[in-house]
């Protein structure tokens, strides 16, 4: 698929094609239909037509901005450091994504782009390990809470590099930086505490069991006599 400049326009006669191949991109990525008529241009009743016609689904439902910029960061108990680490991941590919031509492209083309790269680079962790990935309406709520990667004031979250494992991470701007770790340092800080148990547990189950002490022989009696008799 070629690359869409940032300032082309879905109406110029130049880009319609490229337009028409993003659209049916993003639908066969799954992506919810108000997000496809944002950078596409297209009506929301053709993007359902054309989901009807290559998926023979209707988009999926709910808004183009679902949960809070918390869900992408390791901050709460149920946002676990290999979710982040895969939030880490996509951000990565988005960014190296927008350094494949001098000019800025299309943020729309750049998410499609970006996405595919981040499903070939996880595939086979994801199959061997059944590692939970970021779908391109996570990808795009992701960026959407970062800015698109912009730098812009009114962001809520940006990345944070790691200066022991170097991974860029997100981390929500309003929080203190202490408190919102590396998810790979703290994964393998968790992997080393478990091997510390199981190398203890199982020094215990070799550990030799203690012997009966050896069982004296009874004292004769004094006075002298045979008491073996």
């Amino acid at each position: 698929m070629k690359p869409i400049p940032e300032d082309a326009s879905p109406g110029d006669p130049r880009w319609e094609v490229e337009f028409l191949k993003l659209v049916h991109g993003l639908v066969m990525a799954g992506a919810k239909a108000k997000i496809i008529s944002r950078f596409t241009g297209f009506p929301l009743s053709k993007v359902r037509k054309v989901y009807l016609a290559l998926r023979g689904t209707d988009p999926p439902p709910g808004p183009a901005m679902p949960g809070s910029a918390r869900n992408f960061v390791m901050r709460r108990k149920r946002v676990t450091a290999a979710w982040s680490i895969q939030c880490a991941i996509f951000l990565g590919c988005y960014e190296r994504v927008g350094k494949i031509t001098e000019a800025p492209v299309h943020r729309g083309w750049r998410l499609l782009a970006s996405f595919g790269v981040y499903l070939s680079l996880t595939e086979k962790l994801h199959q061997t390990a059944s590692i939970e990935r970021l779908d391109i309406n996570q990808g795009y709520a992701l960026l959407s809470h970062c800015g698109f990667m912009a730098q812009q004031s009114g962001a809520e979250m940006r990345r944070k590099e790691c200066p022991r494992c170097l991974i860029s991470y997100p981390v929500m701007v309003i929080e203190p930086n202490q408190m919102q770790r590396c998810p790979v340092c703290a994964m393998n800080a968790n992997i080393g505490r478990l091997s510390r148990q199981a190398t203890r547990a199982g020094r215990r189950r070799q550990a030799p069991k203690s012997k009966n002490p050896a069982k004296t022989q009874p004292i004769p009696p004094s006075g002298g006599g045979d008491w073996c008799q």
